[in-house]
């Protein structure tokens, strides 16, 4: 994929947080926006996959389902 130029505009905070945060890291600006939106990207998928899990263990289908497998698998230990 060609990359592709973004305008941004920051107000003058976070300008220097930017600035703060690509000195502290030792990175370019366009790097720390692109290392920030990567880390807010991979925050956003864990946030999913929990509010997802928080559903599953809610919902009384899924914990009879899983009470089946746990007797299941009880049974295949006795052997």
């Amino acid at each position: 994929m060609t990359p592709k130029t973004i305008s941004f505009r920051p107000d003058a905070e976070t300008h220097r947080e930017l600035e703060a945060l690509a000195e502290v890291r030792d990175i370019t600006a366009s790097d720390a926006i692109r290392l920030a939106i990567h880390e807010a990207y991979v925050r956003e998928q864990y946030r999913r996959a929990a509010a997802e899990l928080a559903a599953w263990r809610n919902d009384p289908a899924y914990q009879a389902e899983m009470a089946e497998v746990r007797e299941e698998m009880n049974e295949l230990r006795a052997w």
